[in-house]
């Protein structure tokens, strides 16, 4: 009997031990594992699928809000997927910095030049030649109010106020007050793109402000006197450059004889954009000789990855955003012997893909109503912060895809005893803070006929 009890405390240990041991193995199983418990008929197991189907296409959005964001854009990129893209900017001044300026008697002008700092963003090829021009523009320069820029169901998650569009045009005069041709530098935030202005133009401004003229004073009169300018592309540069609206000045130099000591001392008035909301990027699109060919660029629309050699696009500022939906998942996540562990959006971009336009560093993801308006964002699963993935770069010595990965659990969790919605989708795109100053494309490769985005989802199987 002394012998018996020790040996029923080893069997009894090593029972439990062995219940331990398939707790640990179920919970711990990652991929085409079946555990069956005692002679139950229930069978559990955790296995992954990457097989959902998913549905692409190249999503073209209406024109986007473009004003007000404080950068100006410029310049053309020509890229046989996306197309050419034109990008060019309209700006105001104000009459703050002549209103009320007191000048020397014998003050005489000199010159007047438009001062741009980098902003430091740039996409394209630098090491080719930019030219810049600037021009006068003939019409009233006047917000779209916010009632007439949306219908309510139509306004997207990026709306803001009364606005201006990409698609935005106003009329100026043909010929420049002024151009420039550099090689941009935009990584130099110190250097600074000047362009000298017509000497008749200038000298006219100039003596309105020694004459103290409504017409300057007057910040109504001066805006009828100026009611703004253009700055465009005068060549297929390659390369779009970004200036910060708030640091760019219209400079007027004079000089006058000081009386004191007899020399001639130098003097500069500056004129600044004094209301942001004047300002805005408008674009002009030729597709014609691109993949996207048969996508119009002005209205809203969509393109299957079947007819763009499988492979689908998004690029800031254009609208165009990449389409993504689930067709057969609202199927499968209702499954009755199914539970959803885990959930990847995966995207994958080839290297070929990528010179001279490099792919954006992150991206966002947009949930788009039935009528195909992007109403919000995604955000991380179970929490209310938006979900942003980064470019992950491939470990193979820069030869393989790069990749980006969202967390989509709560999203496909949420197909669960929902009804199926056939006709909302995701958009794929820049981050929203950039997709309306930005010019960031990315190409999605392909494998075979299939683009490369895929959905992989761990889930339990009982």
């Amino acid at each position: 009997m002394d012998n018996f009890f020790p040996l029923q405390k080893f069997i009894a240990c090593i029972g439990i031990n062995w219940i331990f041991f398939l707790l640990i193995s179920f919970v711990s199983c990652k991929k085409d594992g079946n555990i069956s418990l005692y002679n139950s008929n229930d069978t559990i197991g955790a296995e992954i699928t990457d097989s959902i189907t998913v549905r692409t296409a190249t999503y073209q959005l209406d024109p986007l809000p473009s004003n007000g964001k404080g950068i100006m854009l410029v310049g053309e990129i020509d890229d046989v997927a996306t197309g050419k893209m034109a990008v060019s900017s309209y700006f105001r001044i104000g009459n703050s910095g002549i209103s009320s300026v007191t000048l020397p008697e014998d003050a005489v002008f000199d010159s007047l030049s438009l001062a741009l700092p980098y902003q430091g963003y740039y996409y394209g090829d630098t090491t080719l030649n930019q030219q810049l021009s600037v021009h006068r523009v003939t019409e009233d320069i006047e917000l779209i109010d916010e009632s007439n820029a949306w219908e309510e169901d139509e306004k997207p998650v990026f709306a803001s106020g009364s606005t201006l569009f990409t698609n935005s045009t106003f009329a100026y005069e043909p010929n420049a007050l002024g151009s420039v041709s550099f090689h941009p530098k935009p990584n130099t935030k110190e250097d600074t793109v000047f362009i000298s202005m017509n000497q008749s133009f200038g000298q006219d401004l100039w003596q309105k402000i020694k004459d103290a003229n409504s017409q300057v004073t007057n910040a109504d009169e001066f805006l009828e006197y100026i009611k703004g300018f253009s700055l465009v592309s005068a060549n297929k540069s390659g390369v779009v450059t970004a200036f910060p609206t708030d640091s760019i000045t219209m400079d007027l130099h004079y000089s006058y004889t000081r009386s004191s000591d007899g020399k001639v001392v130098q003097g500069k008035l500056q004129l600044k954009v004094d209301d942001i909301n004047y300002q805005f990027n408008s674009i002009k699109i030729d597709r014609s000789a691109s993949l996207l060919k048969a996508l119009p660029a002005t209205v809203e629309g969509e393109i299957s990855s079947a007819e763009t050699d499988h492979q689908v696009m998004l690029q800031g500022i254009s609208g165009l955003v990449t389409k993504i939906q689930f067709p057969y998942l609202h199927e499968f996540v209702n499954r009755n012997d199914v539970v959803i562990n885990k959930a990847e959006l995966i995207i994958e971009t080839p290297p070929t893909t990528h010179e001279p336009y490099t792919p954006p560093p992150s991206l966002n993801i947009m949930l788009a109503n039935q009528y195909g308006v992007p109403t919000s964002l995604l955000t991380a699963s179970y929490e209310t912060t938006t979900q942003t993935a980064y470019l992950q770069d491939d470990q193979s010595g820069g030869t393989g895809n790069g990749k980006y990965v969202f967390n989509l659990l709560e999203y496909v969790s949420n197909y669960r005893k929902a009804v199926e919605d056939t006709k909302s989708s995701l958009y794929l795109s820049i981050p929203v803070s950039d997709l309306l100053t930005k010019v960031d494309r990315l190409i999605i490769g392909s494998n075979g006929e299939t683009p490369l985005i895929k959905l992989r989802i761990l889930y339990t199987k009982y």
